[in-house]
């Protein structure tokens, strides 16, 4: 208890909780939750306090009900959360109260409440919807990368309900008392613990290992996300006690190019397609089965920026991927102009790509023929395939198929790219490499593409693509 010592300055008198509620009346209740139940009240609660003094605030009183499966560690849990970590989309701690067998948490007040009440809503277009979900991902990623070093917040239990909304919608992660705190001195933070969370949104490895991982938080999120864009719930029904979870519906949707059969009608008008084409497969990425398959909130963060900026037609050039790995090798980037075209890729590979290089052409008048740098290939190819592929002059690409892999041998360990296909509005060439790992895919309109970008070392670590924005 020594670190509630420490907040001494933040403890509030239950007699003052007690006045400022009309002792826990339900003409202030606004709540109910597993904590117990939430009332609405002003701030500052002393009867001595002026408005001279200091401003009245409006705080959400949470009051623990031990009946409801919650205790004495989520209470201490919240507290140490909220009182450590600041960020813009954290809820905000005011105080708290233990005293006389009564344990209570005093927030600042959201006044729009959670996000799963607006999930059905016409009113809330897909913009506002793009917003709140980029601030959401903002606050998990400052969870996972950002409170200080050696160590990051598993936050256990993301969903839309403990997603509120101040005035201005903007998103604010709340309700941290199954957190846990885990190390980052390695690939995958993970901790063995008893599973918890709610159903629908719980992470399936996470449910039948026990094991948890920041992955966890990233699928559920993935839910959050899928609930947002079909305006949905995450249990959408229930029928002879059995429940369907909208996680179910939405991958097989997806895969199938069909979740326009899942998406409100009014909020899909709403929606360009390069900016539903962004948000719902970085969406789908997050419910990938294994961990290494799917994205890192810092990803997901950039993702649904690209998302908003295609919406709102404020970007010219996005970014798409990482495939493979972001950390390994040195980056590297071919982004074309306006008036330059690709001409050649050149591949070097065997069971995995070794190097590329691009040829492009400007069409200023002049015709000028460029050929890039080697991105990759570091102790050179080592006895690889080299292949070509050249493109027309009305041709170009469209998607990229490909598999993310780890070497083996005097080099292993690396996650690179193992294979690759391109796909143009003419052909397929490809594949190139081995065709093993964690598959990858991606297609684009004709007249999007615009280069590529990635990370390369010894091979090529990792690839990405530019495409062109939506005005």
């Amino acid at each position: 208890m020594s670190f509630i010592q420490e907040l001494d300055h933040l403890k509030i008198p239950l007699e003052h909780i007690k006045l400022a509620t009309n002792n826990f009346s339900d003409d202030n209740l606004i709540g109910k939750g597993g904590f117990g139940r939430v009332y609405k009240t002003q701030h500052p609660f002393s009867a001595t306090a002026t408005s001279s003094e200091k401003p009245a605030t409006t705080v959400a009183v949470k009051r623990l009900d031990i009946k409801g499966g919650q205790g004495q560690h989520e209470f201490l849990m919240e507290i140490v959360m909220l009182s450590s970590y600041k960020h813009d989309n954290l809820v905000s701690l005011v105080g708290f109260c233990d005293e006389n067998d009564e344990k209570i948490i005093v927030y600042e007040h959201e006044v729009r409440g959670s996000l799963d009440k607006y999930l059905a809503t016409s009113d809330l277009t897909w913009v506002q919807r793009l917003h709140i979900c980029l601030g959401a991902a903002r606050g998990l990623n400052y969870l996972h990368n950002d409170v200080g070093e050696g160590h990051r917040v598993l936050h256990c239990d993301i969903k839309s309900s403990n997603i509120l909304l101040d005035e201005n919608w903007e998103a604010k992660i709340s309700d941290f008392g199954l957190s846990k705190i885990g190390p980052t001195n390695q690939e995958f933070t993970f901790l063995v613990t008893n599973a918890c969370g709610t159903q629908g949104y719980v992470d399936p490895l996470y449910a039948t290992t026990d094991v948890l991982t920041k992955e966890s938080d990233v699928y559920s999120f993935g839910v959050v996300l899928f609930e947002v864009l079909c305006g949905r719930p995450a249990v959408v029904m229930k029928y002879n006690d059995h429940r369907r979870y909208l996680y179910q519906l939405a991958k097989r949707h997806y895969k199938e190019g069909t979740l326009d059969e899942i998406i409100e009608p009014n909020l899909r008008k709403q929606m360009k397609p390069s900016s539903l084409r962004t948000f719902s497969r970085i969406a789908y990425q997050c419910l990938k089965k294994g961990r290494k398959q799917r994205p890192t909130m810092g990803l997901v963060v950039e993702e649904l920026q690209n998302s908003l900026e295609f919406q709102i037609g404020c970007r010219r050039i996005t970014r798409i991927g990482l495939w493979g790995s972001s950390t390994g090798g040195h980056p590297w980037s071919l982004e074309l102009d306006n008036n330059q075209k690709l001409r050649k890729i050149t591949i070097v590979h065997k069971d995995w790509i070794y190097y590329m290089t691009f040829t492009t052409q400007d069409f200023n008048g002049l015709l000028q023929i460029h050929s890039s740098k080697i991105h990759g290939g570091e102790n050179g190819h080592r006895g690889g395939i080299t292949s070509e592929i050249n493109f027309d002059n009305d041709e170009e690409i469209i998607g990229i198929h490909g598999t993310v892999g780890v070497t083996t041998g005097r080099h292993a360990h690396n996650t690179v790219i193992c294979s690759l296909s391109f796909v143009t509005n003419k052909k397929t060439d490809g594949p190139f490499g081995k065709e093993t790992g964690t598959r990858f895919s991606v297609p684009w309109d004709a007249g999007t593409f615009a280069g590529f970008f990635g990370r390369a070392g010894l091979y090529m670590d990792g690839l990405g693509c530019y495409l062109k924005g939506v005005m």
